[in-house]
C-alpha cells in the first residue's frame, strides 16, 4: 500500500478534552488507591458508605473510576486510528503507521520509565505498613536485566506493577497497533455486526485464557472505536436530532454504563466481558455527546480541559512516579492529605513539561522518519493524523 497525502484532518478538541478529564479520574483513583481500606475489596455490609462510592454507576466516576477511563482511551484510540484509513481514497503504508506509533508511543513512555528507575534507587526502600498493598507493590523488586528488557520492548508478559503500573494499558495498546491495519480491513469491509460478534467472541475466549488473552478481550473496545468513527455522521445526526430530554437521558443513561464497574468477589470471564462491553457503550455515548452540538460538548471545549487534554498522555504515563516518590520521600515528614496534594500538582507540572519537551518533538520525529520511509520527502498528513489528531495516544 502506498501512502497518501490528504488535504483536511479532523481534529475534535472535545475528544481531547475527555481524555484529559480521563487521566484525571485515574490520577484521583491512584491518590486514593495508596489508602488500604480504598484498595481492598469491601462489601456493603463492612463499609456502606465505601462500597457506594465504589459501585454505584456515576458516583464511581467521581472517586475511583481509573479501570473505566483506560477504557474510554481504548476506545478513543480505535476512533482516532481509523480515521485516515476513512478518508476516501486513503492508503497507509503499514512501515510509516507503525514508525510514527512508535514514535508516539515509546519515546514518551521511555522517558517517563527512566525516571522511575532513577527515582525508585533514590527512595526510600521498603513497605509503608500505613499504605495499601497496592502501593507497596511498586519499587519492591530489584531491577534485573531479564525486568529491564521486559520493559523496553512493552509487549511480553512481566511484572508491570514493578516501575509503573499504568504501562499495562500500554502493553495492549501497542499489541493492537501491530495488527491495526487489518482491523481496519475488517471495518471497512464488513458489517458493524460481523465485526461486534467475531470480537465478542475472541472478548469472551480472551479473558478466560487470560495472560496474552487480555489483549484479545480488549479488541472489541478498539474496534467499536474504528466502527464508531466510520459511523459517526449519521450517529451525530440521530444524537442531535433527539429532543433535549431524551438527549439529557441518553447522556446520563451512557454515563452509567460507563461508570459500571464489578465487584472483585463476582469476577469471571462472563461477567468481567459483559460488564466491559457496557462500559464500551457508555464509552461510546459519551464521545457522540461530546461530538453533537451541545452543553456538553461546549464544555469540553473550555481552555483548561483542553489543556488537561493536550498533557493527559504525560499525565498518565508520570502521576504515579510522582506520587510514589512523594510518599517515599515525604512519609513521616508532611500529612498524608498534604503529600497527596504535592503529588497532585506535581504531576501536572510535570506532564505539562513533558508535554512540550517530548510528546510534540517525538510526534514531529516520527512524521519525519515515516516520511522518509515513504519516499514523499514531508510528513504525510493521512498517515501522520493516526499519531497526532486528539493528542495522545490511549494509554
Amino acid at each position: 500500500m502506498n501512502a497518501v497525502i490528504t488535504p483536511k484532518k479532523e481534529h475534535y478538541k472535545e475528544l481531547d478534552s475527555i481524555r484529559g478529564v480521563a487521566s484525571l479520574s485515574v490520577l484521583i483513583t491512584h491518590l486514593l488507591l495508596v489508602f488500604p481500606v480504598i484498595a481492598s475489596s469491601v462489601t456493603y455490609q463492612e463499609h456502606p458508605l465505601l462500597f457506594i462510592a465504589k459501585y454505584v454507576p456515576f458516583l464511581r466516576s467521581l472517586f475511583i473510576g481509573g479501570p473505566e477511563a483506560v477504557k474510554l482511551f481504548f476506545v478513543l484510540s480505535g476512533f482516532v486510528l481509523a480515521l485516515p484509513f476513512l478518508r476516501p481514497g486513503a492508503s497507509i503504508a503499514y512501515l510509516p503507521f507503525m514508525v510514527k506509533r512508535f514514535c508516539r508511543i515509546y519515546f514518551p513512555y521511555y522517558t517517563a520509565i527512566s525516571l522511575a528507575f532513577i527515582l525508585s534507587m533514590a527512595a526510600v526502600q521498603g513497605p509503608l505498613p500505613e499504605y495499601s498493598g497496592w502501593f507497596n507493590s511498586s519499587w519492591a523488586d530489584p531491577l534485573t536485566l531479564p525486568l529491564l528488557l521486559h520493559h523496553l520492548f512493552l509487549l511480553g508478559e512481566f511484572n508491570h506493577h514493578a516501575y509503573n503500573n499504568v504501562i499495562w494499558s500500554l502493553i495492549h495498546e501497542m499489541r493492537v497497533s501491530l495488527i491495526f491495519p487489518l482491523l481496519m480491513y475488517g471495518v471497512i469491509r464488513f458489517s458493524w455486526k460481523a465485526n461486534i460478534l467475531l470480537y465478542l467472541i475472541l472478548g469472551f475466549a480472551g479473558f478466560y485464557l487470560g495472560g496474552f488473552g487480555n489483549t484479545l478481550g480488549f479488541l472489541l473496545l478498539f474496534v467499536v472505536g474504528a466502527l464508531l468513527a466510520k459511523h459517526k455522521d449519521r450517529l451525530i445526526a440521530v444524537y442531535q436530532g433527539l429532543t433535549p430530554l431524551r438527549k439529557t437521558a441518553v447522556f446520563f443513561f451512557g454515563f452509567c454504563l460507563y461508570s459500571l464497574h464489578l465487584p472483585d468477589s463476582l469476577k469471571n470471564s462472563v461477567l468481567i466481558t459483559a460488564f466491559t462491553d457496557l462500559n464500551m457503550i457508555g464509552c461510546c455515548i459519551l464521545i457522540l455527546a461530546a461530538m453533537a452540538k451541545g452543553a456538553f460538548s461546549k464544555l469540553l471545549r473550555h481552555p483548561v480541559l483542553h489543556f488537561f487534554g493536550k498533557i493527559s498522555y504525560s499525565l498518565y504515563l508520570l502521576h504515579l512516579i510522582v506520587l510514589i516518590a512523594s510518599v517515599r520521600w515525604l512519609h513521616g515528614s508532611l500529612p498524608v492529605w498534604l503529600i497527596l496534594g504535592i503529588a497532585a500538582i506535581g504531576s501536572i507540572a510535570l506532564a505539562a513539561l513533558s508535554y512540550y519537551a517530548v510528546e510534540v518533538p517525538s510526534i514531529k520525529i516520527g512524521q519525519k522518519w515515516a516520511a522518509r520511509i515513504s519516499g514523499t520527502g514531508k510528513p504525510a498528513a493521512a498517515a501522520g493524523t493516526a499519531g497526532k489528531v486528539n493528542g495522545t495516544p490511549a494509554p
